[in-house]
């Protein structure tokens, strides 16, 4: 059969089919190449597999520590703001210790004083006891110059009144001692007195040291500030709630997602 008997549906068929054909060699040849691409060839390594895991919402400490003030004055200077990280002891605020260095001081001289007046009252007291031992020497002489004048006076020696006379020496000698005697314990008394009163200013010097100190605040725990609560010249009163005036809110322990940073929020912690 001739090619040229064909008729015109087959000539359309053999011409699609040859279409097909060249359609699919030519896909044969470039496909290859374009998926060649998609394949990344790297040197092994060994190396620590890391996870990553994001979540949304709000980050809550696990431990939140509310720092304040226990004494009154105002904002000198401070040394952390938010999401600060601080450790235990750290200073964080610093309230003007100007007036609490002058109430030192005043305490200092204060127990001076009474340190004086505690040496000048056992001095007194070591002069009234050799007071007391003088009446007490004196009594002597003369109670046994009144026994001698009695043997007399019964001998009939001496006179009614040279008896009496040493009688009423005598009796003044033992008041004059029992006197001696009564002031030595006012004087002892007043030593004690000076002694208490060396004590009171001790623990009066100690409590304005102790009032210094804390006008540096300092954080109590390791952690995040999540919160400030006053700035640099403001006055903080300290109160005898149980609740003291906040300097800072600091967070010891956190939950947090390990993808999602830490935002400038001041209610987030870390």
């Amino acid at each position: 059969m001739k090619l040229a008997s064909l008729p015109r549906a087959a000539w359309i068929a053999l011409g699609a089919a040859l279409v097909a054909l060249a359609g699919f060699a030519i896909w044969q040849w470039v496909a290859p190449e374009k998926s060649a691409g998609t394949y990344r060839l790297a040197k092994v390594e060994r190396g620590p597999l890391t996870a990553v895991v994001s979540a949304t919402g709000s980050l809550t400490p696990v431990t939140s520590v509310q720092v304040g003030s226990q004494v009154s004055g105002q904002i000198k200077e401070l040394f952390v703001d938010f999401n600060s990280a601080v450790k235990q002891g750290q200073l964080i605020a610093q309230i003007d210790p100007e007036s609490f260095q002058l109430k030192v001081r005043q305490a200092e001289a204060d127990l001076e004083a009474a340190r004086a007046t505690l040496l000048t009252q056992e001095a007194s007291v070591g002069a009234q006891r050799a007071i007391v031992s003088r009446e007490e020497v004196n009594l002597g002489d003369v109670k046994r110059d009144f026994e001698r004048k009695e043997t007399l006076y019964a001998q009939k020696f001496i006179s009614g009144a040279d008896r009496d006379r040493a009688l009423a020496v005598y009796n003044q000698a033992q008041e004059s001692v029992k006197t001696a005697k009564a002031q030595l314990a006012v004087a002892e008394a007043q030593t004690r007195n000076a002694e208490a009163l060396v004590k009171q200013r001790q623990s009066q010097l100690a409590q304005a040291r102790v009032d210094l100190d804390r006008t540096a605040i300092r954080s109590p725990v390791d952690g995040v500030v999540i919160k400030r609560s006053v700035d640099a010249g403001q006055t903080v009163a300290a109160s005898l709630q149980a609740k003291p005036t906040s300097a800072a809110s600091v967070s010891a322990r956190t939950r947090r997602s390990r993808s999602t940073p830490f935002p400038a929020a001041p209610s987030a912690a870390k």
